[in-house]
C-alpha cells in the first residue's frame, strides 16, 4: 500500500523449512550426542546414547500419510528449561512429544545460562521454564530477561519453577507470584515458607471458560502435588482454581510483562499429571496462546462477511464496493478514485484470514489494527518495483515497508490466495498461502479496524479486489 517511493525494511530471515518437512516425511533419525538437543526433544533409548526425532507438528498418523497441514510450514519454536530439581525424564519428554507443530530445543541450568542472549528471540518463540534455580542468573544475564520481554518472547512456567531467583525480586513481578523457600517477615508479621505435598488427588475447576487456553474445558481431577503459602499478585488473571485443603486456591494463570505474555501452572510434578489429558491439553494450549497463536486448532471463526450485503462495514472515499454472486468487489470509482472499506468493529490481538483475487495491475491490500490513515498496519496486495515486492509484504505508515515479499512464486495471479495475519502483542505474523512472508515486533498501534484499500492512480483504472472471506478470531 505504499504511497512513496522510500527504501523498504529486509525482511528478517525465513528458515527452509521444506527441508526441515522433507527430513519429517522420511522419518529420519537422528543419533546425537550430548543432553542439548538442538531443534529435537531427545528421549532416551533402550541403547546408549540418545536418539531423537525432529518434530515440526505431525502425529506418527499424519506423516505416514503424507499429509502436511498448511500450520506445519511455521511450527511454533520452543525452548525447554529444566535443572535445579528433578524430574522423569522420559514421561517429561513423551509429554512433549506428543504436542502437534513444535519445534523444540532443550536446555539445562546452570550450564547453559550463556544461552541467555539477546537474538534468542530471534529464534525461540517461547520458553518453557521447568526448572529450580534457587541462586539464579546474573545480574548481567537479569538486564538480558528484561530486554527479551520488552523485545516480545512467551514464557509458559512449569510447576517448581515458581521458587526460582530467589533473590531477584523482578522474576516474580514476571511470573505473577512466588514460592518461598524459607520463611520471612512482611510488615513486622512472620510468614512460614511454601509448603507442598505429594501424591494428592485435586479436585480443578476452570475459572475463566471464554480465555482460549481453557474455553471447552470441563472441571477434572489430578494426581499430583499441592503447593501452599505461595505468592500470586493480584494483577494476574486466574484460569484455575481448587478447594483442596493443603493448596493455594489458585493455581494457574496469565500474565503480561512488557511485550511477552506469561503463563503459569502449579500442576505438573510427575509422570501422574504429565498422562493426564487436561493438563496436556492446558500446556499445549499455553505454549499457543504465550507464541500468540490460536490456543487450539478449533478455535472458533468469525466471519466478517455475509456473502449478502456490507453489514457491519463503512466504507471512506470515493472507491466502489458491493457484492456480487456472494463475493465483495472493489474498485476505483469515478476518475479513478480511490478509498477504503472498513469494519465498524475494532480488534486487538487478533489472527485473520482473507482469500482474495485481484484483476492486475493492482495496489491493494488488508488493513488491520488500523486507527487513521497514520496509524494503522496492511499486508500488501501488490506487485512494487521500488523496491521489489510482491503481495504479503507488510506495510506501515511513515516507515515504508517492514518486511517484504520477495518471492513471486507464491503468489497465484490469476487465482485465490489465502492471507493469514497474526497480531499478538507487538508482533506481526504474515503468511501467504501458508508461507510465512513477514515476522516482525513493532510498538506501532494495538488495536483497530480491518478494511480493504483501492489505491489512487490511473495506472490501477482496472484494478478489481475480490474478497470471498473475511474471517477473525482473538488470539
Amino acid at each position: 500500500m505504499p504511497r512513496r517511493g522510500q527504501n523498504g525494511v529486509a525482511p528478517p530471515a525465513v528458515p527452509n523449512m521444506a527441508a526441515v518437512r522433507a527430513d519429517v516425511a522420511r522419518h529420519r533419525l537422528i543419533r546425537l550426542e550430548g543432553l542439548n538437543v538442538m531443534r529435537a526433544l531427545s528421549f532416551r533409548s533402550s541403547r546408549s546414547g540418545l536418539v531423537a526425532v525432529v518434530l515440526v507438528g505431525l502425529s506418527v498418523a499424519a506423516i505416514a500419510k503424507g499429509a502436511e497441514p498448511a500450520s506445519n510450514a511455521d511450527p511454533i519454536r520452543v525452548l525447554i528449561v529444566t535443572g535445579g530439581h528433578g524430574f522423569p525424564e522420559k514421561e517429561f519428554d513423551a509429554l512433549f512429544r506428543s504436542m502437534p507443530n513444535l519445534a523444540i530445543e532443550t536446555a539445562t541450568v546452570p550450564q547453559d545460562a550463556d544461552r541467555l542472549k539477546d537474538d534468542l528471540a530471534d529464534s525461540i518463540d517461547v520458553i518453557v521454564l521447568y526448572d529450580l534455580w534457587a541462586t539464579g542468573i546474573t545480574p548481567e544475564q537479569q538486564k538480558t530477561v528484561i530486554r527479551l520481554l520488552k523485545r516480545g518472547i512467551g514464557v509458559c512456567a512449569l510447576h517448581h519453577t515458581l521458587a526460582s531467583h530467589q533473590e531477584w525480586p523482578e522474576y516474580a513481578k514476571i511470573l505473577g507470584g512466588k514460592y518461598y523457600l524459607a520463611p520471612r517477615t512482611v510488615d513486622g508479621k512472620k510468614l512460614p515458607r511454601s509448603m507442598f505435598r505429594h501424591d494428592q488427588d485435586i479436585p480443578v475447576q476452570i475459572a475463566d471458560r471464554d480465555h482460549p487456553i481453557t474455553r471447552g474445558l470441563n472441571d477434572f481431577t489430578i494426581h499430583d502435588e499441592t503447593y501452599r503459602d505461595y505468592d500470586v499478585s493480584p494483577a494476574v488473571h486466574v484460569l484455575l482454581t481448587t478447594d483442596h485443603p493443603l493448596s493455594h486456591s489458585k493455581i494457574a494463570w496469565v500474565n503480561r510483562y512488557a511485550n511477552s505474555r506469561i503463563f503459569y501452572l502449579q500442576l505438573g510434578h510427575d509422570q501422574h499429571a504429565y498422562r493426564n489429558a487436561n493438563y496436556r491439553e492446558i500446556v499445549l494450549r499455553a505454549i499457543r496462546w504465550c507464541a500468540g497463536r490460536p490456543a487450539s486448532d478449533d478455535a472458533p471463526w468469525r466471519s466478517l462477511f455475509n456473502g449478502r450485503n456490507l453489514d457491519g462495514w463503512e466504507a471512506k472515499g470515493g472507491a466502489v464496493w458491493e457484492v456480487r454472486d456472494g463475493v465483495l468487489v472493489g474498485r476505483q470509482g469515478p476518475d479513478n478514485a480511490p478509498g477504503d472499506l472498513f469494519t465498524k468493529d475494532s480488534f486487538g490481538d487478533a489472527e485473520i484470514r482473507v482469500t482474495y483475487r485481484v484483476t492486475w495491475p493492482a495496489n491493494t491490500g488488508v488493513w488491520y489494527r488500523y486507527q487513521s490513515p497514520k496509524k494503522a498496519y496492511q499486508a500488501d496486495i501488490l506487485e512494487y518495483q521500488k523496491p521489489v515486492a510482491w503481495s504479503g509484504t507488510l506495510y506501515c505508515p511513515g516507515k515504508m515497508f517492514l518486511a517484504i515479499n520477495k518471492d513471486p512464486g507464491i503468489v497465484d495471479r490469476n487465482g485465490w490466495n489465502t492471507l493469514v495475519i497474526r497480531a499478538a502483542e507487538n508482533r506481526h505474523v504474515v503468511l501467504l498461502n501458508g508461507h510465512k512472508v513477514a515476522d516482525v515486533r513493532d510498538d506501532g498501534s494495538r488495536r483497530g479496524r480491518i478494511g480493504f484499500q483501492v489505491h489512487r492512480g490511473k495506472q490501477f483504472g482496472k484494478m478489481k479486489i475480490e474478497v470471498k472471506e473475511i474471517a477473525v478470531r482473538p488470539l
